[in-house]
């Protein structure tokens, strides 16, 4: 083989060799880069970056993830697959207690910032990118109130009703011991205590229409205050 052949192969060679480097030297450089500024948060957190590349994989793998760090971890770059027109989007998880509590931010879109920052202590950690300026705070659990019912009205009615209760049967009871004694004696023949015994009658009969005059006008109290 001549001279000028051996050169003309060589030539086709490397000609080959570039194309076939050329894709996987691209694909290399298709990675979006964020630095992250952690050294202001006060708690531990876990940081995860995902573009419409990665989110393409099988799950687990969908996602570039720090692991659980802190603050001494300060600032360092997080890398993940992209290509163009991709977005970008953050999730955040700020541990808050020793059983594995956290708070979780997810899906933050962060779609052309290249620097962000973790700030902020438990239950009011910060995250805030350069561009496009997002900044997410975290908020303390919603804890439901406890309520007292202070409905006087309620109140007022449940002691009448006790009351109510309570004066009927005393009268009832009144009104059998009157009515034995006075069966006793007129069994007697002591008709001369008769008349003590039908007043001790009219005093039971008036004690219950007053006690249950009450309601009524405590009710009305009410309503007129």
């Amino acid at each position: 083989m001549s001279r000028i052949a051996r050169t003309a192969l060589v030539v086709v060679g490397a000609v080959l060799g570039l194309s076939l480097l050329a894709p996987s030297s691209a694909a290399a450089a298709d990675e979006y880069t964020l630095q992250v500024h952690t050294s202001g948060a006060a708690f531990l957190y876990t940081l995860c970056l995902k573009t419409d590349t990665t989110m393409k994989k099988p799950r687990g793998s969908d996602r570039v993830c720090t692991g659980k760090r802190g603050s001494t971890h300060g600032t360092f770059d997080m890398s993940a697959p992209y290509a163009p027109g991709d977005s970008v989007k953050m999730d955040i998880e700020m541990h808050t207690g020793l059983a594995g509590e956290s708070v979780t931010k997810d899906n933050v879109d962060i779609t052309g910032a290249r620097s962000c920052t973790l700030s902020g202590a438990v239950h009011a950690g910060k995250f805030q990118c350069d561009s496009p300026i997002n900044t997410i705070n975290f908020e303390p659990p919603e804890i439901t109130a406890y309520t007292v019912d202070t409905n006087p009205n309620k109140s007022v009615a449940n002691l009448l009703n006790l009351m109510a209760w309570l004066v009927s049967a005393a009268a009832v009871a009144g009104l059998l011991i009157t009515g034995a004694t006075l069966a006793a004696q007129l069994r007697r023949g002591a008709m001369e205590e008769r008349t003590e015994y039908t007043r001790s009658i009219a005093f039971v009969f008036t004690a219950c229409l007053i006690a249950t005059t009450a309601g009524p006008f405590v009710r009305w109290l009410a309503l007129t205050d």
